[in-house]
Protein backbone atom coordinates (compact mmCIF):
# COMPACT_ATOMS: atom_id res chain seq x y z
CA UNK A 1 0.00 0.00 0.00
CA UNK A 2 1.25 3.78 -0.67
CA UNK A 3 -0.09 6.44 0.88
CA UNK A 4 0.50 9.76 -0.03
CA UNK A 5 -0.35 13.22 2.16
CA UNK A 6 -0.65 16.33 1.30
CA UNK A 7 -2.07 19.85 2.41
CA UNK A 8 -1.59 22.77 4.38
CA UNK A 9 0.99 23.36 7.13
CA UNK A 10 -0.35 22.60 10.67
CA UNK A 11 -3.53 20.65 8.53
CA UNK A 12 -1.97 17.65 10.55
CA UNK A 13 0.18 15.26 8.24
CA UNK A 14 2.91 14.39 10.27
CA UNK A 15 0.79 13.56 12.94
CA UNK A 16 -1.08 11.32 10.49
CA UNK A 17 1.60 9.78 8.77
CA UNK A 18 2.49 7.72 12.03
CA UNK A 19 -0.47 6.69 13.14
CA UNK A 20 -1.22 5.64 9.20
CA UNK A 21 2.33 3.55 9.71
CA UNK A 22 1.33 2.31 12.99
CA UNK A 23 -2.22 0.72 11.84
CA UNK A 24 -1.15 -0.42 8.32
CA UNK A 25 2.52 -1.16 9.18
CA UNK A 26 3.79 1.31 6.98
CA UNK A 27 7.53 3.11 6.14
CA UNK A 28 7.36 6.52 6.88
CA UNK A 29 8.63 8.95 4.34
CA UNK A 30 8.21 13.19 3.99
CA UNK A 31 9.65 15.46 2.25
CA UNK A 32 9.27 17.82 4.70
CA UNK A 33 12.34 16.19 6.55
CA UNK A 34 14.50 15.89 3.12
CA UNK A 35 13.75 19.73 2.95
CA UNK A 36 14.47 20.50 6.50
CA UNK A 37 17.67 19.44 6.31
CA UNK A 38 18.52 21.02 2.52
CA UNK A 39 17.83 24.18 4.39
CA UNK A 40 19.60 23.95 7.81
CA UNK A 41 22.36 23.01 4.82
CA UNK A 42 22.16 25.90 3.16
CA UNK A 43 22.73 27.91 6.48
CA UNK A 44 18.46 28.33 6.89
CA UNK A 45 17.24 27.06 10.36
CA UNK A 46 13.09 28.69 9.17
CA UNK A 47 11.69 26.47 6.53
CA UNK A 48 9.53 29.38 5.51
CA UNK A 49 12.75 32.00 4.61
CA UNK A 50 14.69 29.11 3.28
CA UNK A 51 11.19 28.71 0.60
CA UNK A 52 10.97 31.75 0.13
CA UNK A 53 14.45 33.42 -0.21
CA UNK A 54 16.44 30.24 -1.26
CA UNK A 55 14.25 27.69 -2.91
CA UNK A 56 12.16 29.83 -5.33
CA UNK A 57 15.86 31.16 -6.73
CA UNK A 58 17.00 27.37 -6.97
CA UNK A 59 14.80 25.05 -8.40
CA UNK A 60 17.84 22.60 -8.30
CA UNK A 61 16.57 22.00 -4.33
CA UNK A 62 13.00 20.74 -5.44
CA UNK A 63 13.61 18.81 -8.46
CA UNK A 64 16.34 17.35 -5.64
CA UNK A 65 13.91 16.57 -3.35
CA UNK A 66 11.13 15.33 -5.79
CA UNK A 67 13.48 13.03 -7.72
CA UNK A 68 13.75 11.52 -4.66
CA UNK A 69 9.89 10.56 -3.67
CA UNK A 70 9.77 9.22 -7.41
CA UNK A 71 12.02 6.95 -7.15
CA UNK A 72 11.32 6.19 -3.71
CA UNK A 73 7.75 5.45 -4.65
CA UNK A 74 8.85 3.36 -7.65
CA UNK A 75 10.99 1.17 -5.93
CA UNK A 76 9.42 0.86 -2.42
CA UNK A 77 6.08 -0.73 -1.29
CA UNK A 78 4.16 -0.43 1.77
CA UNK A 79 4.62 3.32 3.06
CA UNK A 80 3.22 6.86 3.55
CA UNK A 81 4.65 9.45 2.11
CA UNK A 82 3.80 13.51 3.40
CA UNK A 83 4.59 14.98 0.52
CA UNK A 84 3.10 18.11 -1.09
CA UNK A 85 3.55 17.11 -4.85
CA UNK A 86 3.39 12.58 -3.77
CA UNK A 87 0.43 12.84 -5.34
CA UNK A 88 2.23 13.84 -8.77
CA UNK A 89 5.52 11.79 -8.04
CA UNK A 90 4.00 8.44 -6.95
CA UNK A 91 0.54 8.37 -9.15
CA UNK A 92 -0.37 4.87 -7.63
CA UNK A 93 -1.02 5.80 -4.07
CA UNK A 94 -4.04 6.30 -2.24
CA UNK A 95 -3.71 10.31 -2.42
CA UNK A 96 -4.87 12.03 0.58
CA UNK A 97 -4.77 16.22 1.06
CA UNK A 98 -5.54 17.80 4.65
CA UNK A 99 -6.84 21.36 4.63
CA UNK A 100 -7.24 23.57 7.59
CA UNK A 101 -8.30 26.87 8.42
CA UNK A 102 -5.62 29.40 8.14
CA UNK A 103 -6.20 30.68 12.09
CA UNK A 104 -6.30 27.23 13.26
CA UNK A 105 -3.28 26.05 11.16
CA UNK A 106 -1.06 28.94 12.57
CA UNK A 107 -2.47 28.21 16.31
CA UNK A 108 -1.33 25.20 16.03
CA UNK A 109 2.18 25.82 14.43
CA UNK A 110 2.63 28.41 17.10
CA UNK A 111 1.53 25.78 20.06
CA UNK A 112 4.02 22.82 18.11
CA UNK A 113 6.68 25.65 19.02
CA UNK A 114 8.98 23.83 15.82
CA UNK A 115 12.23 25.35 15.55
CA UNK A 116 12.05 25.59 11.93
CA UNK A 117 9.64 28.23 12.27
CA UNK A 118 10.33 31.61 13.29
CA UNK A 119 7.07 33.17 13.72
CA UNK A 120 6.29 34.43 17.61
CA UNK A 121 2.97 35.29 17.43
CA UNK A 122 -0.54 34.79 15.56
CA UNK A 123 -0.77 37.60 13.02
CA UNK A 124 3.31 36.33 12.25
CA UNK A 125 2.46 33.07 11.57
CA UNK A 126 -0.65 33.69 9.73
CA UNK A 127 1.41 35.44 7.26
CA UNK A 128 4.37 32.99 7.30
CA UNK A 129 1.77 30.48 6.15
CA UNK A 130 0.49 32.05 3.57
CA UNK A 131 3.45 33.15 1.86
CA UNK A 132 5.18 29.49 2.34
CA UNK A 133 1.74 28.51 0.68
CA UNK A 134 1.88 31.00 -2.09
CA UNK A 135 5.60 30.42 -2.97
CA UNK A 136 4.89 26.62 -2.82
CA UNK A 137 2.35 26.93 -5.29
CA UNK A 138 3.55 29.10 -7.30
CA UNK A 139 7.17 27.19 -7.71
CA UNK A 140 5.21 23.73 -8.06
CA UNK A 141 3.41 25.43 -11.08
CA UNK A 142 6.42 26.77 -12.61
CA UNK A 143 8.67 23.42 -12.29
CA UNK A 144 5.68 20.85 -13.29
CA UNK A 145 2.93 22.93 -14.01
CA UNK A 146 0.91 21.49 -11.51
CA UNK A 147 -1.21 23.06 -8.46
CA UNK A 148 -0.50 21.63 -5.40
CA UNK A 149 -3.93 22.58 -4.07
CA UNK A 150 -6.31 21.11 -6.83
CA UNK A 151 -8.70 19.02 -4.94
CA UNK A 152 -8.87 16.93 -8.42
CA UNK A 153 -5.63 15.39 -8.06
CA UNK A 154 -6.92 14.01 -4.37
CA UNK A 155 -8.81 10.72 -3.87
CA UNK A 156 -9.80 11.78 0.01
CA UNK A 157 -10.27 15.92 0.93
CA UNK A 158 -10.09 16.52 4.41
CA UNK A 159 -10.72 19.56 6.57
CA UNK A 160 -9.20 19.40 10.21
CA UNK A 161 -10.04 22.39 11.47
CA UNK A 162 -12.80 21.26 13.81
CA UNK A 163 -11.20 18.27 14.45
CA UNK A 164 -8.81 16.41 16.69
CA UNK A 165 -6.23 13.83 15.44
CA UNK A 166 -7.54 10.72 16.66
CA UNK A 167 -10.74 11.72 14.31
CA UNK A 168 -8.69 12.79 11.81
CA UNK A 169 -7.04 9.17 11.68
CA UNK A 170 -10.05 7.78 12.24
CA UNK A 171 -12.08 9.63 9.24
CA UNK A 172 -8.84 8.51 6.91
CA UNK A 173 -8.39 5.15 7.72
CA UNK A 174 -11.89 4.48 7.14
CA UNK A 175 -11.34 5.81 3.86
CA UNK A 176 -8.31 3.63 2.99
CA UNK A 177 -9.80 0.63 4.05
CA UNK A 178 -13.03 1.40 2.06
CA UNK A 179 -10.36 1.28 -0.82
CA UNK A 180 -8.39 -1.53 0.21
CA UNK A 181 -9.44 -5.27 -0.24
Amino acid sequence: MKITLAGVPGSGKSTLRHVLAKQFDLKVKGTGDFMRAIAQKHGFNDITKFLVEYVSRHPEVDHEVDEAQRKYGQENQDFVLDAHLGFFFVPDSIKIFLDCDPKEMANRILNAKRETEAAKDMKASMEANQKRIQTMRQNFKKLYNVDMHDQANFDFILDTTHLGPEEVAQKVIEFINSRTP
